[in-house]
Order: structure tokens, then sequence, then C-alpha cells
């Protein structure tokens, strides 16, 4: 059986082609960002090397968290348009169980803790004994993490928390080498999971009631963040928090006012689920995620008739301010090449674009854009 696996989550891109036990392609490139640049020529550098067309693939496999926003986006968005277009399943390993497994291997050891760096003095986890998954992944404070693993037992540490980790618990916790996941392993635990039909999502760790430093509520911006949003826009447009408990039907009705291919309130409803939030206003909303220091603006829906009157860069501004007062470092977000209006928008608050997906609409190339936070609006 002949695997493509991808990762792309962390702080590395890797590919992998798997073909039962032999291993045809293995290559791995540490990086923090142009993942988005590089999985494709690495794809192509893989099955040139390993002389197998893509006919001849009979499994896909890619990570889906936790990790950055654009990572994630990445690899799943590739692997899924594969997918589609070869008609093969498609599985999804977590990044923290393919270090675990990694580091086992290499040591030998039977038991082994993945712990890494969530930023925010937090870390994701994982646990595994042998073949069993014994804690799945969390986000936890670091020392939460720590006690964790310690209440585990000795075992083999792996991920960026993993040298830290060793330091406090001490000798009975070996440390491997490895702090990044590999498509190696993501292959070879794809390879012992049933094949299904099912299309794997990203996995985002944080809940939607987290707090914040301080003590602060996850709706309650600190007082330094608030001011990078301009009162009179929201003023003048009426724009508020979304209460994620009430009916998202009024959403689904703005976003099929807005575009041919629009989500359903159950859509709306999961992303809220996974941490998201919404403002609105009466003539719409955007939707916002933050996780691991970035967030990502999911999407900006402005009916035609009140656009050009500043409505959207309002919407923009409070999702901007609340994913400071969450504390993210950066803001990415995704739009048409061929959309000068969305384009000037974006540039007015000072996006800039950091990566190109090719075809990733059905109307054509997505440019990604990030905005450094704090933002500073004029």
């Amino acid at each position: 059986m002949k695997i493509l696996a991808v990762d792309t989550a962390l702080g590395a891109c890797s590919v992998a082609l798997l073909d039962d036990d032999t291993v045809r392609a293995q290559v791995f490139e540490p990086m923090d960002r142009g993942h988005a640049e590089r999985l494709a020529p690495m794809v192509d550098e893989a099955m040139k090397a390993a002389g197998v067309e893509f006919s001849a693939l009979d499994r896909l496999a890619v990570t889906v968290g936790p990790g950055t926003f654009t990572g994630q986006r990445v690899g799943l968005a590739f692997m899924r348009g594969l997918r589609l277009a070869l008609r093969l399943p498609l599985t999804g390993v977590t990044t923290l169980e393919a270090m675990a497994v990694a580091a086992m291997a290499e040591t030998g050891a039977s038991k082994a803790a993945a712990i890494h760096d969530a930023r925010r003095n937090e870390a994701y986890l994982l646990l595994r004994q042998g073949e069993t998954v014994v804690q799945q992944p969390v986000v936890l404070p670091f020392q939460d993490a720590l006690e964790r693993v310690r209440a585990f037992g000795a075992c083999v540490l792996a991920g960026t928390g993993a040298q830290a980790a060793a330091e406090s618990l001490g000798k009975d916790f070996g440390l491997s080498s490895i702090r990044q996941p590999d498509a190696l392993w993501v292959a070879r635990l794809a390879a012992q999971s049933p094949a299904t039909h099912d299309t794997p999502g990203p996995l985002y760790l944080r809940a939607p009631d987290a707090k914040l430093p301080g003590g602060r509520s996850i709706g309650q911006p600190s007082k330094a963040k608030a001011s990078a949003v301009r009162p009179s826009d929201n003023c003048l447009h009426k724009i508020a928090r979304f209460d994620a408990a009430t009916d998202t039907a009024p959403l689904a009705a703005l976003h099929a006012a807005c575009f041919a291919d629009a989500w359903d309130a159950t859509a709306i409803t999961r992303l809220l689920a996974t941490g998201a939030f919404a403002h609105q206003s009466q003539n719409g909303f955007v939707l916002t995620r933050v996780a691991g220091g970035e967030a990502e603006i999911l999407t900006l829906a402005v009916v035609p008739q009140a656009r050009g009157r500043g409505l959207g860069r309002a919407l923009l501004h409070a999702a901007i301010a609340q994913s400071e007062a969450l504390g993210a470092e950066a803001v990415f977000l995704e739009v048409g090449a061929d959309n000068p209006h969305a384009l000037a928008l974006y540039a007015g608050l000072g996006f800039a674009k950091v990566g190109l997906r090719n075809a990733y609409y059905t109307s054509g190339d997505a440019l990604v854009l990030r905005l450094p936070l704090p933002a500073k609006f004029a």
C-alpha cells in the first residue's frame, strides 16, 4: 500500500511516501514560515525521487493539528485537493501522536509524552503507552502539563517543550531528539488506521471560554488593546459581539446574501463551537478564530447594498481588537487575487501578502495576507 503523507502544522514542512514498510521518499525541512510555497514543490520532489505516479497511490495522510492556523490549513487544503482529484481516502493524524510514536521508535521506550509549546505559558500535550493514546491532545498551562506527565510516570519526551520538561521532571523522563512531527510517522500511523471516506478537519484546542492573563474572560478586552477599534466605527454601524448561544440563522442569511457557496447555520454553529467568535451588524458580520498566538479571519460578509460605507473596515477593527485581547500576535486571512475592492480594504488596514494558493477558490487563486499585532490604524 502506497501512502503519501504531509505535515505543515508546526515548525517544519515534511513529505513522505511509504510503500508498505518501505520508505520510498522522505523530505523534512524545519521552517517557521513558507509552508504554502514549499509544500507543492516538496511533494513533487518526493514523487519524482520515488519514481511513483500519483495514480499509483492508495492512501493520503495529513496532520490535522494542533498547530498554527496557517500551517494546519496549508496541509489540509493541499491534501483535500489531492483527495478530490485522486478519489483516495485521506487520513488525519495529530501532530502530537506523530511525535510520540517517533520518540518511542527512536529510544525503544514503551511510553511517550509529546509536550509542545503552545505559547502564553501553555503546552499541547498527548500521552501514549504502547498502542494506546492515554491522553488525547489537550492544551494546558505548562505546569499543569508537567504534573500530568509526572503522574503518567517514566517515559520519553518529545516536542519543543521536552527539554524544559526533562529538566523539571528528572532522570526518569528521557529526552528524545524529536521536536517536530515528521510526515514519515504520519504515514505509518495512517497505515495502521482503517480507510474512511470522511474528510479530516483541523484540530483546534483552545475553547471559547478560555481565561486571559489576569483573570479576564475571553469576551473582555484589556484597556490597552481595546483602543484598536475606533468608537465612531462601531457606533455608526452598531457592531456587537455575537452571542454564540443564540440562533445562527441570521448569520447564515447574511452569508447567503454575499456568497454563492454560502455557509449554512449548522456550519457556522460548528465553527463557533470550536472557539471562533463573531461580530455582527444589521448588514454584515465577521467570523474570527484565535489559537497558538495567531488569529484568522474565517469570513467577512457585507451585503451588497451596504458596501462602500466603511462597514467591512469597522467589522475588521472589532475582530482585530478582540484578537489582540486574546493574545494574538498576527492576523491571517485568504482573499481572492481577483477581488480588488477587498484587497484595497485589507491593504488600507496594513495587511501584507505572505503567500499564494493556486486555484484555492473555484474562481481562481487566493492570496494569504498577514497583519502583525498590535495593529496601528490611521
